[in-house]
């Protein structure tokens, strides 16, 4: 009993099952790449190619729609805030795809760490943030998920089913989708189209949540075995042990800072002009379908810079931990040496790198909220 006690702990003490959760929603979006036939089996291949030319197509007849019915102030609206959704899901893809290699190998590392084997407090820490990236995912999938509700429910609840208004602003070419049947299959065309985005969305945005709270974890532990230092200056092989131990602990983690640089620049960007063009059509036209898009936008940056803050804040913590620990009590040379090393290192900022421009914080959420709104108050200005 008490083996399969041990063993059943260990299995909750595991990246594991959310990984398993985020496989899962990605191949219901028919996009595994994760897997190590992607991109090289023909099937996997072929169906990331047609996802990709299909993504450039809806952009296409977005921007055919916008231009159609341009006379229509909330169509070239909805038009705008699709085109830069589609444009975010393509290039987030891209991204991914991009940095796969990176963040493969650290999925690989996330899942083989077993840091809470070494004692109760790495227990107590490896636990206390797993169950928070099972949190975010959780948020992650509700806010997602209600997105899609909202806008494809949007014209039901709203009355705007006999005024032909579809949830986003794209139709099928040629055709005008007020007239029957084009609206009923338009509107089909979107609901599914929103499912998958948000299915996509939840798989791909899920390894980031893991890599947070594995960073975090982990230098929070190598913060308690900094404190370790010092205390018993004798026993120089434990005081070199927990030298190593935090020396392989902030390389392992300098890894992964830069993986999504890319990525979540273009997403920054692009929340930007959703949160500017939301806010701009609710100002303009109280009774919209921009609310969703609005509230989805603003929790999603918020949500990131609330994970990157969390890293940014535990580097803090462990560059201030590598000064006020006893080092001045060791009397070894190359230890000394060690350590002013890793003091020099946690000098440099740590986080999830944004385009090479910062990091994600709260100072970042500050800052994108700021460039939204003075992008709304500029459109206010011209349309005046």
């Amino acid at each position: 009993m008490k083996f399969f006690r041990q063993y059943q702990q260990h299995a909750e003490l595991s990246y594991q099952p959310i990984y398993d959760s985020i496989h899962w929603f990605l191949k219901i979006a028919l996009l595994r790449i994760f897997d190590d036939d992607f991109l090289v089996a023909p099937i996997p291949k072929a169906i990331y190619y047609f996802i990709v030319s299909q993504m450039v197509t809806t952009l296409g007849l977005i921007v055919l729609h916008g231009y159609n019915y341009r006379d229509d102030t909330d169509t070239v609206i909805l038009s705008v805030s699709a085109f830069f959704g589609a444009l975010e899901v393509l290039l987030k893809l891209f991204g991914m795809v991009y940095r796969r290699k990176q963040l493969v190998q650290m999925i690989d590392t996330v899942l083989r760490d077993r840091s809470f084997q070494d004692g109760p407090h790495e227990a107590a820490i490896c636990g206390k943030y797993m169950r928070l990236a099972r949190k975010l995912q959780i948020v992650t999938k509700i806010s997602y998920q209600t997105t899609g509700i909202m806008l494809f429910m949007y014209p039901v609840v709203a009355g705007k089913i006999g005024d032909r208004v579809l949830p986003m602003g794209y139709s099928i070419p040629f055709a005008d989708y007020r007239l029957y049947p084009w609206y009923p299959i338009n509107y089909v065309a979107q609901v599914v189209l929103m499912n998958w985005v948000a299915t996509m969305f939840i798989g791909l945005d899920g390894p980031f949540y893991m890599f947070v709270c594995y960073s975090a974890s982990q230098l929070e532990i190598a913060i308690v075995y900094l404190r370790q230092i010092g205390q018993c200056p004798d026993n120089e092989a434990e005081q070199r042990r927990l030298i190593r131990k935090v020396f392989d602990i902030h390389t392992e983690l300098s890894r992964c800072s830069d993986i999504y640089r890319e990525v979540y620049l273009m997403q920054m960007l692009c929340s930007i002009v959703h949160i500017c063009v939301s806010l701009f059509h609710i100002q303009i036209k109280l009774n919209n379908s921009s609310y969703g898009m609005l509230l989805t936008n603003v929790n999603k940056v918020w949500l990131f810079c609330y994970c990157g803050e969390l890293v940014v804040s535990k580097a803090a913590e462990f560059g201030t931990a590598v000064y006020a620990n006893h080092w001045y009590q060791l009397w070894n040379r190359r230890d000394l040496r060690d350590i002013l090393f890793m003091l020099c290192n946690a000098q440099r900022n740590y986080g999830f790198s944004v385009g090479g421009f910062g990091f994600l914080a709260f100072a970042t959420f500050t800052s994108v909220m700021k460039t939204a709104y003075s992008c709304n108050a500029f459109l206010h200005r011209v349309m005046n």
